[in-house]
């Protein structure tokens, strides 16, 4: 008899630690299992090119995020910042772009560099789309001058520190001098450069 007390016993008490987990530890878990779901959908939605369906995606992740994860925070700011940009808000999305490559810093060099490395791609694209509406070469070459910048920037960061890609960024570098060097004519002759 005590032997089927204990068992019931112990099968009574199953269901509560069951639910002292659910709604303990079990929560994290539903949290994180909820904003990955939410990124893949970014991405995939990235994949097909819906740019706005993706900076919805990316900023309701961000509001899921607990605070004080600054590193995945600091990340989904920069993929929303980027799709913005994509999605046609080019001033916005490079200005929020480079609010999280100062706050990466030192404290996460990857991502600050991978945040320049975005800046200097849509920087060259804004010159390029510039360049095309027929803007002043006062209002450009900025757009130009910073690109061209951060690209170098990332080179020489590149090969001192042995990363793959010195040479295609040593490129990059060369492609922005000539945008800026080459006719508008000519200019418009050319297919537009992914991202535009």
């Amino acid at each position: 008899m005590d032997k089927r007390k204990a068992f019931w016993t112990m099968w009574a008490v199953i269901p509560v630690l069951v639910a002292i987990w659910w709604f303990g530890p079990g929560q994290d878990l539903q949290a994180r299992t909820r904003l990955s779901s939410i990124v893949d959908e970014a991405r995939t939605c990235i994949e097909a090119e819906d740019w706005k369906k993706a900076v919805e995606l990316y900023q309701q992740a961000i509001g899921d995020v607990p605070s004080d994860d600054e590193e995945a925070l600091l990340w989904l700011r920069l993929q929303t910042s980027h799709a913005e940009f994509m999605s046609g808000y080019t001033w916005a999305g490079i200005s929020a772009m480079e609010e999280v490559m100062n706050e990466a810093g030192q404290s996460q060099p990857e991502l600050a560099r991978d945040a320049r490395a975005k800046i200097a791609a849509a920087q060259y694209f804004a010159t390029w789309k510039l360049r095309l509406e027929g803007a002043k070469p006062e209002v450009w070459k900025p757009e130009a001058e910073k690109a061209r910048q951060h690209f170098r920037l990332l080179a020489e960061d590149a090969e001192n520190n042995n990363l793959a890609g010195a040479a295609d960024l040593k490129k990059n570098v060369e492609s922005v001098i000539w945008l800026e060097r080459m006719d508008l004519a000519e200019l418009k002759a050319l297919p537009l450069p992914g991202g535009c």
